[in-house]
């Protein structure tokens, strides 16, 4: 199941677009800066930012595509209905290898998931997994560390059940009603998750590699008008890191927390996470990743796949 969400926060002109003709709307849509995002910690920023009318000061037409899983952003890109994505590395190998698009990772970002066991499993150590059902979104962040857990676990990969679950969400409510044993979730969703009495078994926070990342084609990249916006759409989101106020209100309309949840999981998040540039040790982790799992092609190497955007 899909769930798709498109969300504008468009906080200035409101009252003028109903005297726009269709041709002008299409216009100033054909130059707005588009960008497909998940609603979590990571992308928090570019809506504080939204809300606090920074984007507006900073001259710059933000259309924000609201995506539960991260298997629609990566589409939305490879059909070019957006100009930047919320992805990962992984995901950004294993489009860029293929030969026919392109892309760059631009920003990086923590990428945080924890581990979160259902209540009523009662599991209290990795090893308790085995056979039970850990959902995840494949070829992607949670699949690596899913990996990751099981090496630590000294597991195999086939002792644990991994159905595919992209919307975050929905993973999410299915961790809470007992359909699934396990989940690995970003922020919001583990910190909900757990304040409903489910049981936090592992998080990636401090660890290496940091593979959550901004991917943007390199066509766009290519454009010098397009390369300012994106430099503004940085600009935005650091000046919001530390803006709060408007999370509560963020968490509901968002991520669908329930409202007696919103306040304190506002107050409860840690810090908002800065951009940070792209490393090419994360990219090579990543490689070796999908090496592994046999999905890398003979001969690629991540060299072009890194770029820093100046600000």
């Amino acid at each position: 199941m899909c769930i798709f969400i498109f969300v504008l926060f468009a906080f200035s002109g409101c009252s003028q677009k109903a005297d726009v003709s269709p041709e002008e709307e299409a216009r100033r849509d054909s130059v707005a800066l588009h960008v497909a995002l998940m609603p979590v910690a990571d992308c928090l920023p570019f809506y504080v930012a939204q809300r606090a009318g920074i984007y507006e000061r900073l001259g710059l037409d933000l259309r924000i595509h609201t995506l539960w899983a991260q298997l629609d952003t990566d589409t939305a890109l490879l059909r070019r209905r957006v100009h930047v994505v919320y992805s990962d590395l992984v995901r950004a190998m294993m489009i860029q290898q293929t030969d026919t698009f392109d892309l760059r990772a631009v920003a990086a970002l923590p990428g945080e998931l924890q581990l979160i066991t259902n209540r009523r499993g009662r599991v209290r150590a990795l090893g308790q997994l085995k056979e039970r059902m850990v959902a995840v979104s494949r070829h992607s962040i949670t699949d690596y560390w899913s990996d990751r857990l099981m090496d630590s676990a000294r597991m195999a990969q086939t002792d644990i059940f991994r159905p595919q679950i992209n919307s975050v969400r929905i993973r999410t409510d299915m961790l809470c009603n007992g359909t699934m044993d396990a989940a690995l979730l970003p922020q919001p969703f583990a910190l909900e998750t757990r304040l409903r009495g489910h049981a936090l078994n592992f998080s990636t926070e401090g660890l290496q590699p940091r593979l959550a990342a901004l991917l943007v084609p390199t066509a766009v990249l290519a454009d010098t008008t397009r390369l300012q916006q994106i430099r503004w759409l940085f600009q935005g989101y650091d000046e919001a890191v530390a803006l709060r106020d408007s999370l509560p209100a963020l968490l509901k309309q968002l991520c669908l927390t329930p409202d007696s949840l919103t306040d304190t999981i506002a107050r409860a998040l840690p810090p908002l996470p800065l951009l940070a540039e792209p490393r090419r040790a994360d990219a090579d982790a990543a490689l070796r990743w999908i090496t592994s799992r046999g999905k890398a092609r003979k001969g690629y190497t991540p060299d072009t796949l890194i770029q820093t955007i100046t600000r």
